[in-house]
């Protein structure tokens, strides 16, 4: 029996392998590398916790100039993101099986962009999984999320940009961490429907000489027919 699936990406363009019964991707990917549609030219851009690789290999597919790379410890994900690069012959994406809470001095400073979802819930506040493929997705610590957060900014070049998603409820955590290492910091909700509750939040990020925050529009995933909204339908494309 397949421990994993054949689906597709971008209406068909991209070949995605994901577990079968482990850690399935959701919207968070297409709202992440729908922050670069138009193509770019010769950037250096980490997929941060890259899992089986949904935001590498579509920010690869279209800017294929650039040089993406990902990093993912977990052992499963990591063997199908090497697969997904090859069945679509991304000559321009790399994969390092590497935990992402461990810094690694050779990327210091390296990175033009940065996408990353960092798992949602602290292990000490919820029932976790047993499942390996969705603990390492959706599970962390506060210790870890903050060596997290503090990498990604370590990677950044001087004028890099980091685009990160994560629970609305964790945003004070996430801005109190940035205030600190002196960012500036887009805050964008994430919303099912107009005038729901944001559930999820997408921070733009920037090295910066102090700390300034922007409140930006919502993004609004669904219509009231619950069809996605116009901007998810072209990022989906």
């Amino acid at each position: 029996m397949s421990l994993y699936t054949k689906d597709y990406l971008l209406d068909g363009k991209l070949l995605y392998y994901q577990p079968k019964n482990g850690y399935r991707s959701g919207i968070e990917p297409i709202i992440l590398a729908g922050q670069i549609y138009s193509s770019i030219n010769k950037k250096t851009i980490l997929d941060m916790g890259s899992g089986c690789g949904p935001i590498s290999l579509i920010i690869s597919y279209r800017n294929p100039d650039s040089s993406v790379i990902g990093f993912e410890k977990n052992d499963h994900h990591f063997e199908l993101a090497i697969k997904n690069k090859n069945k679509n012959n991304l000559g321009n994406l790399e994969y390092f099986h590497k935990d992402v809470c461990e810094f690694d001095e050779s990327f210091l400073s390296y990175f033009d962009l940065i996408f990353t979802n960092p798992p949602f819930f602290f292990e000490n506040k919820v029932i976790t999984s047993k499942n390996v493929s969705i603990y390492d997705a959706k599970y962390t610590t506060k210790e870890k999320s903050e060596l997290w957060i503090i990498n990604m900014i370590k990677y950044l070049k001087p004028e890099g940009k980091a685009y990160l998603i994560n629970r609305y409820e964790n945003l004070s955590f996430m801005l109190d961490l940035l205030k600190i290492n002196k960012c500036h910091v887009g805050i964008t909700p994430l919303m099912s429907f107009k005038g729901s509750t944001p559930k999820n939040v997408l921070l733009s990020v920037k090295k910066h000489q102090n700390y300034v925050e922007k409140k930006e529009n919502e993004i609004i995933i669904h219509t009231n027919s619950s069809a996605y909204s116009k901007d998810i339908k072209n990022w989906f494309k």
